[in-house]
């Protein structure tokens, strides 16, 4: 007995996303199979290949001891796969990516980018929409994935679909809906600041009311929004799957309101006549990925 490829593979995905969720997701298959691959290999060469770190693993120092040679193999491996002219397109590309979904779905695009396109040197920038917008205006990007993007006849925006969006609150206040914009303005409410997507979406949907929130703060990042809500300190509007985490751990609730929240609407974004083959490969490989990992309303 030796140990299979399938093994070798499950072993250097893990490692290089840290955690065997991931790795079942970015090759197509369940999480036990996974598991069971990494246990087949750790029991035939009879040591530990992965720890603990944190919320995921990573390889203990007998794992990085392999780790170059497995690497070699899952290289000669593309190489033997690699006759697909689109897997030898090579160079820099500049990525934006709305932070809301970047939480959730960077992880799985970067993983399809290293095996699709090993050639690409993707560099990532992870913003508010509006941020990203300017950006590739001025050329400091090369294609940006936006949420409610605001719009410029020098860029071509191609539809991705619904982000699934909620009003989401600290589990610990016990709110209970469907709740209208009269029940919550006056309460404390976190926002990206103007003119961000979110700030337009939360300002719009009071102001629907004929109201204005009352003690509305501003923070650039989403990501720290999220963990803010999640320690009590005010709500905000968020996209569902980013906060799937603090759902599960009973520290956020999403409530439902009257009216409903309008889900985000996701556009992939290049400047006008921008043909690029490398924005034309990771824009397919954003479209799989969504698709993939259903995250998409509807999808």
């Amino acid at each position: 007995m030796r140990p299979s490829l399938a093994q070798l593979e499950a072993f250097f995905w893990t490692v290089e996303l840290g955690s065997a969720q991931r790795a079942a997701r970015h090759l197509n298959i369940a999480q036990p199979t996974i598991s069971l691959r990494l246990k087949e290999l750790s029991d035939f060469l009879g040591i530990a290949l992965l720890e603990r770190a944190g919320r995921g693993v990573r390889a203990t120092p007998e794992g990085r001891a392999l780790l170059p040679r497995i690497a070699t193999v899952m290289a000669e491996l593309r190489g033997i796969v690699g006759h697909d002219p689109m897997k030898q397109i090579v160079g820099p590309i500049r990525v934006g990516l709305a932070e809301g979904f970047a939480v959730t779905c960077l992880p799985p695009l970067l993983a399809a980018l290293l095996n699709d396109h090993p050639g690409l040197q993707p560099e990532w920038a992870v913003s508010t929409s509006t941020t990203l917008e300017a950006q590739l205006l001025r050329d400091a990007l090369d294609v940006a994935v936006l949420l409610n993007p605001i719009g410029d006849e020098r860029l071509t925006l191609a539809a991705l679909g619904a982000q699934p969006t909620a009003w989401a609150a600290p589990s610990a206040w016990g709110l209970r809906g469907p709740l209208a914009p009269q029940d919550l303005w006056s309460l404390p409410i976190i926002s990206n600041p103007p003119p961000s997507a979110m700030h337009r979406q939360i300002t719009g949907w009071f102001a629907a009311a004929g109201l204005t929130p009352s003690r509305l703060s501003v923070c650039s990042s989403v990501a720290v929004i999220a963990e803010l809500v999640a320690e009590g300190i005010g709500m905000s509007l968020l996209p569902e799957r980013m906060v799937a985490r603090q759902i599960a751990d009973g520290s956020i609730q999403l409530v439902p309101t009257v009216p409903p929240v309008d889900d985000g609407r996701l556009f992939v974004a290049v400047r006008s006549g921008n043909e690029d083959v490398k924005i034309q490969a990771v824009t397919a490989i954003i479209r799989k990925i969504v698709l993939q990992i259903g995250y998409l309303r509807g999808r």
